[in-house]
């Protein structure tokens, strides 16, 4: 296991690290975006980096999703069939992160990054009324959670608002269901791709669990808070230029 930085900040820094990214996850999806630079700036290399988090993205999403579960927003047997359809994606993605490389896996997540910031920022356009009746899964929904299921192995950096699009379009419309859906799926397929990163020594766990905990704890937050439109693109902003920064850096 990879050795962190010795200085005083680096575990409250990885804690508010993990309190950003949750509260970001509820409120814009992306906390990926703050924890995964966070933790190859405190010395994991990374494709260690990119299996520590895997804590905190579990942690997180088995909060919600027994939140979301006890408030009968998700249908436990469905949420369980949509998952088993990214398992195999993601166990694929998840063995091709550890071995592309941590210089090419640095090159792609600095293209993710930059992409995902530059998304935060376009206009959000109306969807078009589907003829399908809602609830009931579309075929292409099932290809779909596969290909997303591999590329959350592989990276997981904003695959939330992947999810959100792949389940209104094909599932459901219902923002409250997508949630519930979502979270769960990202749950269970994380547990499977944790343990190919923890046995390959990709992990390390005291940074996972700090950063976990943090995020857990921004995630109730960001619940309580009610913030104003122009409060979110102060938010948009900061974060544009915090990890606009970090892009840069990890290019050089």
């Amino acid at each position: 296991m990879q050795s962190l930085s010795t200085v005083w900040w680096v575990l409250p820094g990885l804690f508010l690290a993990g309190i950003g990214a949750g509260f970001v996850n509820v409120l814009a999806g992306a906390g990926s975006m703050l924890t995964l630079p966070a933790l190859i700036f405190v010395g994991l290399d990374p494709i260690a980096a990119n299996g520590t988090n895997r804590i905190g993205i579990l942690l997180e999403n088995l909060t919600a999703a027994r939140t979301f579960y006890h408030h009968n927003l998700v249908d436990l047997k469905m949420g369980i069939k949509l998952a088993l359809w990214t398992l195999p994606g993601a166990m694929l993605g998840a063995i091709a992160g550890i071995h592309i490389g941590n210089l090419w896996f640095q090159r792609i997540l600095v293209i993710v990054l930059a992409v995902s910031t530059a998304t935060m920022f376009l206009p959000k356009f109306a969807t078009g009324e589907s003829t399908r009746p809602d609830g009931d899964a579309s075929p292409w929904l099932y290809p779909t959670l596969l290909a997303l299921g591999f590329y959350g192995g592989f990276m997981q950096l904003g695959i939330g608002f992947l999810f959100i699009f792949a389940l209104r379009h094909f599932l459901t419309r219902d923002l409250a269901q997508v949630a519930a859906y979502k979270t769960l799926i990202i749950a269970l397929y994380t547990l499977p791709t944790l343990v190919i990163f923890a046995w390959m020594g990709q992990v390390h766990w005291g940074a996972g669990i700090v950063i976990g905990m943090g995020g857990m704890i921004g995630a109730r937050l960001a619940t309580r808070l009610t913030m104003s439109r122009r409060g979110k693109l102060w938010v948009k902003v900061i974060m544009a230029i915090v990890i606009l920064a970090m892009a840069v850096r990890l290019w050089v």
